[in-house]
């Protein structure tokens, strides 16, 4: 899906990005991992076509971006960080606004507001809102185009851990209605619960790309994690204290969510790697 070739962009003597290459497949959702700095940003503002790349190239669906911006960013949307709408304007008049701008059907109007669960809030101010709300009013903007790709810029800084869990579950539901998804974001739980593909850079430069799962499989662990369901509290134990383990939490009649051995803590490693 989207193809990036040996990418550079300079700011004066500041190198954003270093010869970066990386392939993001289709109908998946990629997480984009790197410290304040890293190139994040600039990667996605490339993407999007708000900025151009001193060498090297990028393809988007096979299409040029060098000579398809246009054609690019009709089938792209960017979620940014910072709160990107009016907000002396009611919830539906922000909609109806940018819906205008962008041409936006009927359709792809009504999906936006009902998957971002703002039917209840159109005639309020968006001053008024709270701040998972506002989150919810700038994503549903960026789904007005229909887009085949939306970018995500760290678009849950700031929110209260149930308004940052609601965006998630909407997030996951974009795979299955065909919308590719490119995640970046500090919180590195926000990564493993939604992301399928990880690439880390650092300086401007791909450290490592893989699937999650690969990332977070340790074969030389011994270490074994039960998830609780009382609060997902986490137990960490070993193959010989498994046994005991597990039979001491049936005689407390603690329930267990999940069990995972072999694996790796992704911030643990995000730091090696860094």
């Amino acid at each position: 899906m989207i193809e990036i070739s040996n990418i550079s962009k300079n700011y004066g003597e500041l190198k954003a990005l270093n010869n970066l290459s990386l392939n993001i497949q289709e109908n998946t959702i990629f997480g984009l991992l790197g410290v304040n700095g890293a190139g994040k940003s600039t990667l996605l503002s490339i993407l999007n076509g708000l900025i151009d790349i001193d060498s090297g190239y990028v393809k988007v669906f096979g299409l040029d971006l060098a000579h398809h911006k246009k054609e690019i960013r009709e089938i792209s949307s960017i979620i940014p960080q910072h709160l990107a709408f009016y907000e002396n304007l009611s919830v539906g008049e922000n909609i109806e606004f940018f819906s205008k701008i962008q041409k936006s059907n009927k359709k792809n109007i009504t999906h936006a507001i009902e998957v971002n669960k703002l039917q209840d809030l159109l005639k309020q101010k968006a001053s008024t809102l709270s701040g998972g709300q506002k989150r919810r009013l700038n994503i549903a903007i960026g789904l007005l185009n229909n887009p085949k790709i939306i970018y995500f810029d760290e678009p849950t800084v700031g929110l209260d851990p149930k308004s940052r869990n609601d965006i998630l579950d909407s997030i996951k539901t974009y795979k299955d209605l065909g919308i590719s998804v490119v995640y970046t974001s500090h919180y590195m739980n926000e990564i493993e619960k939604i992301c399928d593909e990880v690439a880390i850079i650092s300086k401007g430069q791909l450290i490592k790309q893989d699937l999650l799962e690969n990332l977070l499989s340790n074969k030389q662990s011994q270490k074994i994690q039960i998830e609780l369901t009382n609060n997902d509290e986490i137990i960490e134990t070993n193959k010989d204290e498994f046994i005991s383990t597990i039979q001491k939490l049936n005689q407390d009649n603690i329930n267990i969510k999940q069990i995972k051995y072999g694996t790796t803590d992704l911030e643990k490693y995000f730091l090696e790697v860094t």
